[in-house]
């Protein structure tokens, strides 16, 4: 039963339990992600396929944003004690968009049934346009002057960086002039929400694993939840010293140096067990300076400073130990590659490459530097970039004849970005350069401009490489000829300096990154593909109709609510002259009137795919959404509607996502669809829904306050309930989404209830609430509180009240 807040004056006898003064009231939580002990709250939606009964309220935790990836299979967590010696240490559609055309997978060399599927590391939403930026986060937004890299090594010099799973992303923020006070920062890829860490950390690990990032300063190590920034687990740590920590599926491990050339690495379990410490004597170290790498997988931990030691990541283990680089490439498979040296002082030399397995074995190649893919296809997960030669571990062996078409790159700094069956895309210096898989001939270059700072700045959604240019902010080229697609100015991402913004694949969002703001973009067209995947245009059978490469236009015609929320009728219009198919499991249809966000939520077309006819002549369908509370923000009473019909300034975005099936026999113009109802809101993304959900409450009690004054002004009627932001009643804190969800769920139970603001009524005492009255008049207060009775509510929630724009404040409301 809805819960009410009784009338907002103090009365005599006193008012009944929960009618609070404003002095009560509790402020609202603010800014970034619930805390803890925060979490869920008031106004916040239910998770999909949950929605409460009618009436009950609708708060709980957020739905995962439209159209995010799920997490990859991660390693199954171990709890193993390791086995070391405890080294004296104490341990403890905007209308239009495009969403991909009818693909029909042909055979190739590779798996064709893995081919199918999206690859990690790229991006899963189509970019054929510039995007527009979806939201942007400031350094200071974050508490700091400028993003820093989450590696030690890195943030020492000021250089920016973050990580991802393709879920999240973490980095951190802090000042220009000192380490100190830097705090790490997650970001939300769809909606820009970000959270900063209350503590001040060194450095954070090199990954993201099953949602949880490691960090460390002088004296703890913390897990944080790289969704909400809720510290998971802390340790002590067991050195002040400690340089740079690393992160697996088992644990965090913690490296420090000490003296006459030793490495001390300590494992915390992800539950904040301290497992043990273990020493080992460095060799003499390659030339390198300061740079330095630390990174774990499921089975191996690498350090690499001058000194390159791999061990195991169950027992500490030492492997592999000899002078290196510090260089570190992961393959797929978990193996670590890097490159060692030999020689000393004067007479050093790089090389070989060498390559640790997970099961403990060492493979060496020939080459002084090495590079593995960002997003690989199968049949090239197991290859890397060794001096300038596509190389496959297994045999040690490439097939390239030159190194990059014989061009005098600097492959110490090659960064290799898409690997598959047709082409090798590299990027060196300032050039992409595209090399033919099997021969390693240039198939096509592009030039990205000057500057410096080419670390992560290019990614694909498998028709086309977006890279970050120092010089022209992001260029997108297509990746069968290296053709620009579309390009936006530096401006566009809050770059500041010549240096090229990194740039990340976080699900089908686009991220960038400067030294000051971190941008996102939403994808302009529908799915990604498979790089390199040939496909063709599958010809639609006569009497079909197959999936548009453009959304299909949505005209809503009427509004109505039901029990289940509200139902827009919609006219659904092809933009292709063959038709169209709507089976995405995720679509989300966002309605807007003059720009005010009426209702949002996500559609499952996958259970009942829906066909439109071929867009000549018009031709169109009919469907019901159905938006169920939570997902909808106005009555249609306060949307333009003359005559029965929508009159209104509607638009109506719409992102179909993925597709289940791309061809559907055709059905006849003017034919009705089946009915869907929304399986939960999705709010897109940049939406402010405290100004949304205010303009709602407004524009209701705007539209009511006719109503009220022909009907009910002056009359006795049933009060059900009184809020106000920041109110602390019921065991939560009001906020606008709240209280907008309350009368709509006290609308749809009782069919007709009405809003008034408490200002613009004289017998309300107090200004600036919002009270939900039911639109039944009464001969006297005491009928009013017997249908309260008769409703069974208590008598702190339902009394009566007399309604009216004249009368004193004074004996205008009767308890029972």
């Amino acid at each position: 039963m809805p819960q009410s807040q009784g009338t907002p004056e103090p009365m005599t006898p006193p008012p009944p339990v929960g009618n609070y003064e404003p002095t009560m009231a509790r402020p609202i939580p603010t800014g970034g992600f619930p805390a803890q002990d925060q979490y869920p709250q008031p106004g916040q939606y239910p998770p999909a396929g949950q929605y409460p009964q009618t009436g009950m309220g609708f708060y709980g935790y957020p739905p995962q944003p439209p159209g995010s990836q799920p997490m990859p299979p991660q390693q199954p967590q171990r709890r193993r004690i390791w086995p070391w010696a405890i080294a004296g240490v104490a341990l403890l559609c905007v209308v239009g968009l495009v969403v991909g055309g009818v693909i029909r997978w042909v055979a190739g060399d590779d798996n064709d049934a893995e081919r199918q599927a999206l690859l990690p590391g790229q991006l899963t939403g189509a970019y054929p346009s510039a995007p527009s930026a979806a939201w942007t986060v400031n350094a200071s937004d974050a508490g700091g002057e400028q993003f820093l890299s989450v590696d030690p090594s890195r943030s020492a010099y000021g250089t920016v960086g973050a990580v991802t799973d393709g879920t999240h992303l973490v980095t951190m923020a802090g000042s220009r002039s000192s380490s100190e006070g830097r705090r790490v920062v997650g970001i939300n890829p769809a909606t820009g929400e970000h959270w900063t860490a209350a503590r001040a950390v060194k450095g954070c690990s090199d990954a993201i694993v099953d949602g949880q990032i490691a960090c460390y300063d002088e004296s703890t190590v913390t897990f944080f939840d790289a969704a909400t920034g809720r510290v998971t687990a802390t340790a002590p740590s067991p050195s002040s010293t400690a340089y740079e920590i690393a992160l697996n599926g088992d644990a965090a491990y913690l490296r420090d140096f000490g003296g006459s050339g030793s490495m001390r690495i300590s494992k915390i379990s992800r539950q904040g067990q301290a497992e043990g410490t273990k020493a080992y004597t460095l060799m003499e170290g390659a030339p390198g300076g300061d740079s330095s790498s630390f990174t774990a997988t499921p089975a191996l931990v690498a350090s690499a400073q001058t000194s390159l030691v791999v061990v195991s990541a169950v027992d500490g283990r030492e492997i592999l130990n000899r002078p290196g680089f510090s260089t570190l490439e992961t393959l797929p498979d978990g193996s670590i590659a890097a490159v060692s040296g030999t020689g000393s002082g004067g007479t050093f030399q790089a090389g070989p490459v060498v390559v640790v397995r997970p099961d403990g074995t060492v493979v060496e190649i020939p080459g002084r530097a090495v590079a593995a893919a960002t997003v690989a296809t199968p049949g090239q997960r197991d290859h890397l970039l060794v001096a300038g030669r596509w190389t496959s571990v297994s045999t040690a062996q490439s097939s390239w004849a030159t190194s990059l078409s014989g061009e005098s790159y600097d492959l110490s700094a090659a960064e290799v970005i898409v690997a598959d069956n047709r082409e090798i895309l590299t990027r060196v210096g300032q050039q992409i350069v595209a090399s033919d898989t099997a021969t390693g001939r240039q198939i096509w270059t592009a030039d990205l401009g000057t500057g410096s700072g080419y670390q992560n700045t290019g990614v694909t959604d498998g028709a086309r490489l977006i890279a970050g240019d120092s010089a022209s902010g992001l260029q997108a080229v297509n990746l069968t000829d290296g053709s620009s697609a579309w390009s936006l100015p530096a401006s566009a991402l809050g770059a500041t300096s010549n240096t090229a913004p990194q740039v990340f694949a976080v699900g089908k969002n686009l991220v960038t990154l400067t030294d000051t703001t971190i941008t996102g973009f939403a994808p302009t067209g529908g799915d990604a593909t498979v790089p390199g995947a040939p496909t063709t245009q599958a010809p639609a059978p006569e009497g079909s109709v197959t999936h548009c490469s453009s959304a299909p236009t949505f005209t809503p015609e009427k509004f109505r609510t039901t029990s289940a929320g509200l139902v827009a009728t919609m006219k659904v219009v092809a933009t292709c002259p063959d038709g169209d198919v709507m089976s995405g499991a995720a679509t989300r249809i966002s309605i807007s009137d003059a720009g005010k966000l009426v209702a949002s939520g996500l559609f499952d077309f996958s259970r009942a795919p829906t066909a439109i006819p071929s867009s000549d002549d018009d031709a169109s369908i009919t469907l019901d959404l159905t938006y169920p509370p939570g997902s909808f923000y106005r009555t249609p009473d306060t949307l333009g509607q003359a005559n029965g019909t929508a009159s209104g300034q509607f638009t109506v975005d719409c992102d179909p996502g993925a597709q289940t099936t791309n061809q559907l026999p055709a059905p006849q113009s003017g034919s009705t669809a089946p009915p869907i109802t929304a399986t939960g809101p999705a709010v897109p993304a940049g939406t402010d829904i405290v100004a949304t959900t205010g303009d709602a409450l407004r524009a209701q009690a705007d539209s009511d306050r006719a109503f009220i004054l022909a009907n009910l002004n002056n009359r006795w009627v049933a009060q059900l309930s009184s809020k106000r932001p920041g109110l602390y009643a019921d065991g939560k804190t009001w906020d606008n989404q709240a209280i907008l969800d309350e009368f709509l769920g006290l609308r749809l139970r009782f069919n007709d209830v009405r809003l008034l603001y408490s200002t613009e009524w004289s017998v309300f005492s107090q200004p600036g609430w919002w009270v939900t009255v039911a639109a039944l008049t009464f001969p006297g207060p005491d009928q009013a509180n017997a249908w309260c009775s008769a409703q069974g509510f208590d008598g702190d929630h339902c009394f009566a009240k007399l309604v009216s724009t004249t009368a004193s404040a004074d004996g205008s409301t009767r308890y029972r």
